[in-house]
């Protein structure tokens, strides 16, 4: 899928997995081009030690993005 240019730093991409669903990630646009995802350190279960995730926010099945992004859009007051 194609990402969005937020400005000049972000970007934004809608990214599918079978495992989570829909996911928001956001990254950059280094000088190539190319979508790079930013990276937090996360520990996903305790004492097995931090590793580097995506920053995204999981939106799940087709249905439940769907809810969510009707209730960011509603919030920001644009019509659907």
């Amino acid at each position: 899928m194609d990402f969005i240019e937020i400005d000049k730093y972000t970007a934004v991409k809608l990214e599918y997995s079978e495992q989570y669903g829909y996911s928001l990630v956001e990254g950059w646009i280094p000088d190539d081009g190319n979508f790079t995802a930013r990276k937090c350190k996360r520990e996903f279960k305790k004492g097995t030690g931090e590793k580097q995730a995506p920053v995204a926010i999981k939106l799940g099945d087709r249905k439940h993005a769907e809810a969510a992004l009707k209730v960011l859009l509603a919030q920001i007051e644009v019509p659907f």
